[in-house]
């Protein structure tokens, strides 16, 4: 088991997407709405900073290396759930 991620995969996974969402609300304007899970983050405003930010928020909160590149590769929070989940 991940630190501070609960057992089980679909555990896992709503943890994961729980505290993606979590993250980039916390990056994004007050005023930006609900994030979706399935746009690109880029669509969702993320810029390259805010990325690396991202990868960072994510470490923290679920205890694992995330690379920053997964996130271009991964370019959803659903895409990258289901990457990290795996």
């Amino acid at each position: 088991m991940r630190a501070g991620v609960p057992e089980g995969r679909a555990a896992r996974r709503a943890a994961f997407t729980a505290a993606a969402v979590a993250a980039i609300t916390d990056l994004l304007p007050a005023d930006a709405g609900p994030v979706s899970t399935t746009a690109p983050f880029t669509d969702l405003g993320l810029n390259s900073t805010q990325l690396a930010r991202l990868t960072g928020a994510l470490e923290d909160a679920l205890g694992v290396a995330i690379p920053l590149v997964a996130l271009y590769d991964h370019a959803s929070i659903e895409q990258l759930v289901e990457y990290l989940a795996a």
